[in-house]
């Protein structure tokens, strides 16, 4: 074993003294070479007085729900035998100006759509996103507002945060286990907010955080203040009860890009994103704990021609009880209410005055147990349920938006079996699914509606059926620091009321066709391989340094894909509406993060090169494709006792392509790739006050944003040189 640790090692320097040249050689990396994640968890991870270093002396960490849901954070992230990302709440406002989109296009396998006046953010794992492919949420609630807005508007799922409260984003990819896993093909992304350790200084029981920042180009200012307070409940110091209440407030205008020149071309890009949070814990002894938390969102802006407000509020509840000295029972219980409203102002168009109400509840009950079958083999059961319910309402000015309800429902196992250096899970969960819409009417002889009668339609419809998708995965760690792993998965996604129901786009109070809807959608089902391999090692080259590695391999064969595309239909002709794509749709790939930290210097890197057969342009469907390549590589050092940190960062998109418009509506048209420069950096003046910069497009470059839908080239062109400064206290 010690020959092998010694060629790895060998290997792995070589691998990092490449990477650290070119982090120096002016950040320019063809598109073979990209980013990563974060320098404050490299930081952590080398200082000898914080948790995150003695975690180093853990194995595989297997995180299976709960309240945490599938996610792990900082060093857990390549210590965990499965494709799992995170961006610490440091990195989103330092090295990415606190713009959460630039952050998940830097994570690998995590992409977003982006356009220039739409503050929803619409994340896409792996090439898929929108209709509930990716489950997004806010501290485990899904976030599933929708509003088709006109040709190429997406509709899709959209999350809407305050970004100056998130405390982090964790993404998990692929077949997720747990709640969060319900109904979803392709994986989930939870935006943390802030929580009592982001504001409390360590050792303290009160605590205020505060933070403002300043800009140019379209950023016109943000301010955050935070405070939380802590008890003991009696003599018992594991009792006791938290509270903590955040609100912040961002200006954004619209921008120029790398030529000088605004990119609104008559729409605004003006917004004042407003947010607040309020979270109790009680904890009474250590085996119970009770978490109430409430977030809220509102904002103004302008987007396919109509000023919009949108409003959004989430409660939710936690119960964790973990008994001592009980291997047996580990038990979760969370339940969340989610609402969004928008509304169109009563002033342009054929769809002002439009509101629309989006609710959501649901819960989800687990359980962990373990036991030993011998002395070196352990098994771990992890086992529960689900529900959600997401129901959908418009007044008479829908559009495309049809109203309706989807409820979700699911029962999940995992079970474990540790020997040695191999671990073996098998997974099985059942979904169920239950859509319930209205058909419009639609004339007799349209369609399948029979000649010389009375019209079809015009009646309520509801439909329902489930799935049983097994899951296994066996992992192997020779030593401590290397890990391998491999995981084959089915996964699946119910159609939505807004495919199923989808009744071409009516303007102002028109319900449109029923002729228009696919009342026989199948569900999306998905067969995947991961593999991948975990490297961590501390003192690869020196004794004090650190060292992650994370790469994997994925492939997806989906069947029943859903596709918007144009039907013929008898005595009607060309309809736009959502089908199943005939075969098989295949999406296919490999990722890449990994970090070195020196102390005085360290680099981060992360990269994408995935493939898709997926179709686009055609009806009201999705009309962009991901690059095949892109990535980011950060580089940095740190002086005068690391109180002074400065880095760069490239971040490299290939080609990509997108649907074309007017005369060159059905044509797929390629976007060219390109390079960005960023910098930033901060500076101590305290322990817990910090000034901090943030330099975007340094070169300011003129470029077509990829992923930003087929509108004009001026209109969506990439923002130009930006400069954000801020500072940050703790008190």
């Amino acid at each position: 074993m010690s020959v092998v640790r010694h060629y790895l090692h060998a290997s792995l320097a070589g691998t990092i003294l490449s990477v650290s040249g070119l982090g120096f050689a002016g950040l320019g990396f063809s598109a073979g070479i990209a980013v990563a994640q974060e320098r404050e968890t490299l930081i952590q991870d080398r200082a000898p007085d914080k948790a995150a270093d003695s975690a180093t002396q853990l194995k595989t960490i297997t995180v299976s729900g709960g309240q945490n849901g599938p996610f792990v954070q900082g060093d857990g992230v390549y210590r965990t035998p499965a494709p799992v990302s995170s961006v610490s709440g440091a990195a989103l406002q330092e090295r990415f100006g606190g713009n959460p989109q630039t952050a998940l296009r830097s994570t690998p396998g995590v992409f977003t759509r982006q356009q220039s006046n739409q503050p929803g953010i619409e994340v896409n794992i792996r090439g898929m996103s929108g209709f509930g492919r990716v489950n997004a949420m806010i501290d485990g609630v899904p976030q599933t507002f929708r509003n088709v807005a006109g040709h190429a508007s997406s509709g899709g799922s959209m999350l809407y945060v305050q970004p100056e409260l998130l405390g982090g984003i964790d993404v998990s990819k692929g077949a997720v286990s747990g709640a969060a896993g319900m109904g979803t093909l392709s994986g989930a992304a939870n935006f943390r907010t802030l929580d009592f350790d982001d504001i409390v200084l360590p050792g303290r029981d009160v605590g205020v955080l505060t933070r403002w920042k300043a800009g140019t180009n379209g950023f016109r200012g943000s301010g955050m203040l935070a405070g939380a307070a802590r008890a003991n409940l009696n003599d018992d110091k594991s009792s006791n009860v938290s509270i903590l209440g955040a609100f912040a407030r961002t200006s954004f205008g619209t921008f120029k890009n790398g030529d000088g020149v605004y990119v609104d071309k008559g729409r605004d890009a003006t917004n004042r994103p407003g947010g607040g949070l309020l979270k109790f814990e009680i904890a009474p002894s250590s085996e119970h704990n009770l978490k109430l938390g409430a977030r809220w969102y509102e904002n103004r802006f302008t987007y396919a021609n109509y000023e919009q407000g949108l409003k959004n509020a989430s409660y939710t509840a936690n119960y964790a009880y973990t008994p001592d000295d009980n291997d047996w029972v580990d038990l979760k219980v969370n339940a969340y209410y989610n609402r969004t409203n928008m509304d169109y102002a009563a002033t342009g168009g054929s769809y002002r005055g439009r509101k629309t109400d989006n609710r959501g509840y649901g819960f989800d009950v687990s359980n962990t147990s373990r036991t030993m079958l011998s002395d070196d083999v352990q098994l771990k059961l992890f086992y529960g349920g689900s529900f959600g319910n997401d129901e959908y309402q418009i007044n008479a000015y829908r559009g495309g938006n049809p109203p309706g309800t989807l409820q979700k429902s699911s029962g999940f196992t995992d079970a474990t079996l540790s020997w040695n250096m191999f671990t073996l899970t098998g997974g099985l969960r059942y979904d169920h699914w239950n859509v319930e819409g209205y058909q419009p009417p639609y004339a007799a002889g349209t369609g399948d509606c029979p000649a010389g009668g009375a019209a079809c339609g015009n009646k309520d419809i509801e439909r329902n059926s489930g799935k049983w998708l097994p899951k296994v995965s066996l992992t192997a760690q020779p030593y401590d620091g290397l890990e391998l792993y491999a995981t084959y998965s089915h996964t699946f996604r119910p159609p939505t009321v807004q495919e199923m129901f989808f009744s071409g786009v009516p303007f102002g109070t028109g319900l449109g066709s029923g002729v228009a809807n696919n009342l026989n959608l199948e569900p999306e089902y998905s067969k995947g391989w991961d593999i991948g391999v975990n490297f961590t090692e501390n003192g690869l080259l020196r004794s004090d340094d650190k060292f992650r590695l994370k790469t994997g391999f994925f492939h997806n064969s989906i069947e029943n894909f859903v596709v918007n595309d144009f039907v013929n239909v008898p005595n009607r002709g060309p309809t736009a509406m959502w089908i199943n794509r005939p075969g098989i749709t295949k999406m296919y790939g490999w990722e890449v993060e990994g970090s070195y930290d020196l102390g005085f210097f360290y680099t981060n890197v992360s990269y994408t090169n995935a493939k898709t057969d997926q179709p686009i342009g055609e009806g009201m469907g999705d009309a962009f494709m991901l690059p095949d390549q892109y990535g980011t590589l950060d580089a940095g050092i740190r002086l005068f006792d690391e109180k002074l940190t400065l880095g760069a960062q490239a971040r490299y998109f290939g080609k990509s392509s997108y649907a074309g418009t007017g005369i060159d509506y059905g044509q797929r048209l390629a976007l060219p790739s390109y390079m960005l420069y960023d910098l930033y950096g901060s500076y101590k003046l305290k322990e817990n006050a910090e000034l901090f910069f943030s330099v975007e497009n340094v070169a300011n470059k003129n470029y077509r944003v990829a992923v930003s839908g087929p509108l004009g080239e001026d209109e969506y062109s990439g923002k130009g040189r930006s400069f954000i400064f801020g500072a940050s206290a703790k008190f």
